[in-house]
């Protein structure tokens, strides 16, 4: 039997013995390394075809094909409950530059998903978070780097995101407009850069970020660009300003 096979039909097993053995909420998971697996309902499953996860993600993690047929969307997900986290990948990149934080985050007791960029960006970036709400996802809220930033700032009011982080967003891309200036979304926003990144300009990425509220962006030292924030020696900063803002968010 297929991986993602195996991962989907042995799901509702998994969530019901962690509901029996935690009592614990979001954010109070107990083993980040192996996160549980959300069960893809019934009702749903039709639109959302098995497929297998790749080689790079956790154990425990499974994976989905969504949208148009002729243009699919592989979307990765982990973790479990109605707080939905969506972890938005740089340019022509996919969930293998998010599974350090998809773990981290799912052992915390979010459901998290990634995916790949198919050749239509916004509809890849809306069909993955469809997929979160279908898996049972109530509110969710928007991680991105680079790419994934700006769709995620800039496609936040449609998404109805409750709390947006964006790491190193060049303040347009592929048609994206997510200057601050242009947008609706007035919940949490976390922007942060670094002081040096050639690959979009901090000044660019400023531009993402609320220019009334200095608390809405976050400038750091060194070369270090989107996900790559995360390998910098400002790794746990920046992880615990994903914490905070996701917190934010969620409880607000």
């Amino acid at each position: 039997m297929p991986r993602a096979v195996r991962a989907l039909t042995s799901a509702v097993a998994v969530l019901t013995l962690a509901a029996c053995t935690s009592s614990g909420g979001p954010g109070e998971a107990e083993d980040a390394a192996t996160p549980t697996i959300a069960p893809v309902p019934t009702a749903i499953s039709a639109s959302l075809t098995p497929a297998d996860t790749p080689a790079c993600l956790p154990a425990g993690t499974a994976t989905v094909t969504t949208g148009a047929a002729d243009d699919p969307t592989l979307v990765s997900f982990a973790g479990g409950g109605t707080r939905g986290v969506l972890l938005a990948p740089q340019d022509r990149g996919d969930a293998c530059q998010w599974a350090d934080e998809l773990a981290r985050l799912a052992g915390e007791g979010y459901l998290v998903a990634s995916f790949g960029w198919a050749d239509d960006g916004r509809a890849s970036f809306l069909a993955a978070a469809d997929t979160l709400r279908s898996l049972g996802a109530t509110d969710v809220a928007l991680v991105g780097a680079s790419k994934g930033g700006t769709y995620s700032a800039a496609l936040a009011a449609e998404v109805d995101a409750v709390a947006v982080v964006a790491l190193g967003p060049p303040a347009a891309f592929d048609g994206q407009d997510a200057q601050s200036a242009s947008s609706s979304y007035d919940g949490p926003l976390l922007v942060i850069a670094s002081t040096d990144d050639s690959s979009v300009g901090v000044d660019s990425s400023e531009a993402v970020a609320r220019a009334d509220d200095p608390s809405t962006f976050v400038e750091l030292s060194g070369s270090a660009h989107g996900v790559a924030l995360l390998e910098s020696e400002h790794r746990e900063q920046v992880q615990q300003a994903i914490d905070d803002t996701l917190a934010t968010g969620f409880d607000s």
